[in-house]
């Protein structure tokens, strides 16, 4: 039998409900390897051994006595650390809640345990989730496992990693400026970022002005959409939640199909100056099969303000409301570009914000008319594959000696614009660069698209597969 780890999510569901396998058997497996493997890359911040086993005792248990049970039951999710675990250290990278365990379950968190999930541990994230890249005083640094002199991007980099690794089939992330589709690229996995409250986020302190919506990645577009199906739909503490649809997305039997006479407008570069020649090659090439396969692509660009600065307005005035009083205890223990961060936001004044917030208005008008004449935009996810792990999220990005602005200018401003909006946004592999990296392709649709993205996706998936394709790490010395 093909190793535990390497099956998908949705396989291993269907055989531990024809008890071929018993959840303990596949949770042990997965433990297995991030006990002797995770030394390498740190996905993980917490591991749940003894909660994890237990719980796969008590889903095999129901099992024979012939219980109901969900489409999850019995396998390994991962959950980010900014998503609370009820019972389970919630630290949110930092040392100022390292003794944070939260009451009860977000509601995407219950709503996998009731699918019959087993919450295997919490992922790592940046201090407070506050910037792209995986690095915290709390948990040190996350690894790329494609190259670990390399950064697997931010804040969901632990969920990505472990995606990756085979450490978890699902991971759940969030994703507040691109947060889980940049180490989705990077890693070389799926990560979905939903219309805003498709997955309801009743736990956020700013239920209606924030831009963080809770996400799914995995290795697969068909489990990315089995987590998101599980995760999705109203719930009355979010008022966001309330125009989405609950049920599963399924998708088409020939996913090709759907790409013929989709109108695709495709933007290699937005604000930025600077693209990476392999980064462009290998998404122009895919956007060439997808036009191959029957769909119609357009270029021009009728926007031309992006509106970044307005969104990081609303993201450090955020931060800085929710977390500005920590400076007065733990400013000393605390990431410098997160102090930096917070003291930014605690400087803007009011008038400024209101002004973000109208700013943020005409975007999303601005936004939602990119899809006048077509079906989806289609970028690159970010302008070059990974970082050099010792990049610092408020220095420039330079490259051969060259400076090339802010990080959000000039790495990662194609993500940046979907969290103002709503837009759902998806991050799919689309092959690697000559040194190995994988580099992804963001496709972006209108409010509550996510099963056409998901479709479009699969459809990419069916011409260039990647989910064999594994880091050298996942399978040297794998001790499953």
């Amino acid at each position: 039998m093909t190793s535990i780890w390497r099956l998908p999510a949705g396989e291993l569901a269907s055989r531990i409900r024809a008890r071929e396998v018993s959840s303990r058997d596949v949770v042990e497996a997965f433990l297995t390897r991030i006990q002797a493997l995770d030394g390498q890359v740190n996905a993980f911040a917490l591991l749940d051994a003894e909660g994890a086993l237990k719980a796969a005792d008590a889903a095999d248990n129901a099992l024979a006595s012939g219980a109901a049970v969900g489409s999850l039951h019995g396998v390994p999710v991962s959950v980010k650390d900014l998503v609370a675990t009820r019972g389970m250290v919630t630290a949110f990278g930092s040392h100022a809640f390292a003794d944070n365990v939260p009451a009860e379950d977000a509601e995407a968190v219950a709503r996998l345990r009731a699918a019959g999930a087993i919450i295997i541990g919490k992922t790592t994230t940046p201090e407070l989730g506050h910037k792209v890249l995986t690095d915290s005083p709390a948990y040190g640094y996350t690894r790329n496992p494609w190259d670990v002199s390399k950064s697997p991007g931010g804040s969901s980099g632990g969920a990505a990693v472990s995606a990756a690794m085979g450490f978890s089939p699902l991971a759940v992330s969030t994703d507040g400026a691109g947060s889980g589709r940049i180490p989705a690229s990077c890693c070389g996995i799926v990560g979905l970022k939903p219309t805003i409250g498709a997955v309801p986020h009743e736990t956020n302190s700013d239920l209606f002005g924030s831009l963080t919506c809770i996400g799914a990645m995995a290795r697969s577009v068909s489990e990315t959409a089995l987590l998101y199906s599980v995760m999705h739909g109203p719930d009355p503490r979010d008022p966001w939640s309330l125009a989405g649809n609950a049920g599963p997305v399924n998708l088409p039997s020939d996913p090709i199909n759907v790409l013929k006479g989709l109108r695709i407008r495709y933007l290699p570069r937005t604000q930025n100056s600077y693209l990476d020649p392999e980064v462009e090659r290998l998404c122009a090439s895919m956007v060439a099969r997808l036009a191959g396969e029957g769909a119609e692509v357009r270029g021009d660009d009728p926007i031309g303000d992006w509106n970044l600065a307005a969104a990081l307005k609303l993201m450090r005035a955020y931060q800085a409301a929710r977390f500005g009083h920590l400076l007065d205890r733990w400013r000393d223990s605390m990431d410098p570009a997160l102090v930096e961060g917070l003291e930014q936001g605690r400087a803007f004044s009011g008038e400024e914000v209101a002004h973000a917030i109208a700013d943020r208005t005409r975007h999303y008008r601005s936004m939602q008319s990119l899809f006048a004449d077509a079906d989806v935009l289609v970028t690159p996810t970010v302008s070059v594959p990974s970082l050099d792990i010792e990049q610092r999220s408020n220095e420039p990005l330079v490259l051969d000696g060259n400076t090339l602005g802010p990080l959000r200018e000039t790495w990662y401003c194609y993500t940046i614009p979907f969290n103002p909006s709503g837009n759902p946004a998806i991050s799919v592999p689309c092959g690697f660069s000559g040194a190995g990296l994988p580099v992804g392709l963001q496709i972006v649709g209108p409010w509550h698209s996510e099963p056409l993205l998901l479709s479009i996706a699969a459809a990419i998936e069916a011409l260039s597969p990647w989910a064999d394709r594994w880091p050298a790490l996942a399978v040297e010395g794998n001790p499953q």
